[in-house]
């Protein structure tokens, strides 16, 4: 549709993306089940990568319905009708199509195509794409070491110290081994830039995809996601420093730059699908929606209730299936809208606010709460006078709510890296813990700053329990002990399940008492989660050999 205005709107069972005065038009076709499909959640190695599957597994989290692609059947079904295909949606079971009007005739008679829909929802039905973009398999990386260099953050440090990015740094958490999707306008130059040279000689961009323009390139175009990365990955000692310098990252292009439409929203959810099918563990999206080019389309304040938006659901999808989304609250609030945009209304994400150096409110940043009077925004990092890099490899300044959420999304990548047995909501429940003020949060910072170090310490009390084991790490020689809490007795008995990193269990039995010695003498090197689960209390924690 090139540089076309598009819009919204429901056509009997679609939801057009129309480009004014023109044929044919974008429409979003959804379905009404996904019967007799060739695809099954008992084998979701057809449709899903194995580190996307193993997200899941070492979360307790099945394989659903929803994340089945649609049923290939009903795909060149429309293809049959004469309409291209652009994408299909697992989650939304649904397929963005472009059609003539006269095409829209026989797609609408055909049996698989959903009923009428209001304009206030979506088909309840969910479906998917199976995506194969030139994605490179992510290495394991060795354990990080705990007594990492001396780090020069240079004009970065107010940005990486408020939120504990730092400590967390020095304790070794860089982000290795962990992949973080970036959903934005494109990122130009990020391919040729110092800044991200270690990127690259690395081999850490796993896949990039632009849903823009059916490109695998995203180096060509889109400033905003430049930046934005260099406040995750860029590494340039004594100016810039990200906070998750180290890890693997997929570069996803969802944002025309030439208007605003609601069709991006509908990119959006097929970035986050095929963030989630190739195995991401974080998301950072700086892009927010409320109101288009054509005002008919727009979102208003009732909208955001978790529930209607495109973008909004997609972001609980990818959430349920694992993944922590962190997304900008927006940039409106000393604007006429002032509150904050889809998909930041989502439900269990992390939307984010900004502060300055000191932690004081940006009067930028947008407010909540949302319109059912839940907490929103949910955390704040620094977003106003922020160090970021630009394409053409200046260090500058620059403020928005878009700085402040890759700062976040990087402090927990490296935070879930050093605490792997968490599961993604329970990532989000402790660095709302931590944050500043987590007892009285408001409209404008949420709970508040969240903190690495006090976020530790709380999984450390409650996650962990008080289970304590010695030594850890521990060499392949050494005898590792657990000791429990004082109100544990002799007689409590615990099922303990020992896993890697992906969920497989490698050692399981039944453990006695509030001190035992664990069997486990001839453990190889690496990270590895032990889990008790007893009759009162579960407790988990990191198990490291080295």
């Amino acid at each position: 549709m090139g540089k076309n205005k598009v819009y919204l709107v429901l056509v009997a069972s679609l939801i057009a993306f129309s480009a004014f005065g023109q044929q044919p038009r974008k429409y979003l076709v959804t379905f009404r089940d996904k019967a007799n499909s060739p695809y099954s959640v008992s084998r979701p190695e057809s449709f899903l990568s194995a580190r996307s599957i193993e997200r899941r597994q070492r979360q307790g989290i099945d394989v659903t319905p929803r994340d089945l692609p649609p049923n290939p059947t009903y795909v060149q079904g429309l293809r049959q009708a004469g309409v291209t295909v652009w994408y299909t949606s697992r989650w939304l079971n649904g397929a963005l199509v472009e059609a003539t009007t006269q095409q829209l005739d026989g797609l609408r008679l055909l049996p698989y195509v959903a009923g009428i829909e209001s304009n206030t929802a979506l088909n309840v039905n969910r479906g998917e794409r199976t995506v194969e973009r030139g994605v490179k398999s992510l290495e394991t990386h060795p354990i990080p070491d705990e007594k990492a260099e001396v780090l020069n953050y240079g004009y970065s440090q107010p940005q990486v110290a408020l939120i504990g990015a730092d400590s967390m740094h020095a304790r070794g958490f860089r982000g290795e081994g962990m992949l973080v999707g970036v959903l934005d306008n494109g990122f130009v130059n990020v391919n040729t830039l110092p800044l991200f040279k270690p990127l690259f000689d690395e081999n850490r961009i796993v896949g990039t995809y632009d849903f823009v323009n059916k490109s695998q390139n995203v180096y060509d175009r889109g400033s905003h996601g430049t930046s934005v990365l260099s406040a995750l990955a860029g590494y340039r000692e004594g100016f810039l420093i990200g906070t998750a310098y180290k890890a693997s990252f997929l570069l996803v292009h969802t944002e025309d730059d030439s208007g605003e439409r609601l069709i991006e929203e509908a990119n959006w959810l097929f970035g986050v699908e095929y963030a989630d099918s190739v195995g991401v563990d974080v998301i950072n999206s700086s892009l927010g929606y409320t109101t288009f080019d054509d005002p008919s389309t727009n979102h208003t304040y009732q909208d955001l209730n978790g529930q209607k938006t495109i973008a909004t659901r997609a972001a609980d999808w990818a959430a349920a299936a694992g993944i922590v989304v962190v997304v900008a609250a927006g940039n409106e609030g000393n604007k006429a809208w002032k509150y904050i945009s889809a998909p930041a209304d989502a439900d269990s994400i992390i939307a984010v606010a900004a502060v300055d150096r000191n932690g004081q409110y940006a009067a930028f940043s947008s407010k909540g709460p949302r319109v059912d009077g839940r907490v929103k925004p949910d955390l704040a990092a620094m977003g106003q006078g922020v160090v970021v890099g630009d394409p053409g490899g200046t260090i500058s300044v620059g403020s928005g709510t878009s700085y402040a959420s890759p700062i976040l999304a990087g402090m927990a990548t490296g935070f879930w890296q050093a605490h792997p047995y968490l599961s993604g909501q329970q990532v989000i429940q402790a660095l709302k813990e931590s944050a500043s003020q987590y007892t009285r949060p408001d409209e404008f910072l949420g709970y508040g700053i969240p903190n690495f170090v006090r976020a530790s310490n709380w999984v450390s009390q409650n996650i962990g329990g008080g289970m304590r084991l010695y030594p850890n790490p521990s060499s392949g020689s050494q005898t590792i002990r657990v000791e429990l809490p004082a109100d544990f007795s002799s007689s409590s008995t615990f099922e303990a399940r020992l896993t890697d990193l992906r969920g497989a269990a490698l050692w399981t039995g039944t453990l006695t008492g509030r001190s035992f010695t664990l069997p486990l003498n001839t453990l190889p090197a690496g990270i590895y989660v032990l889990r008790l689960q007893g009759d009162q209390k579960s407790f988990a924690t990191k198990v490291v050999r080295f």
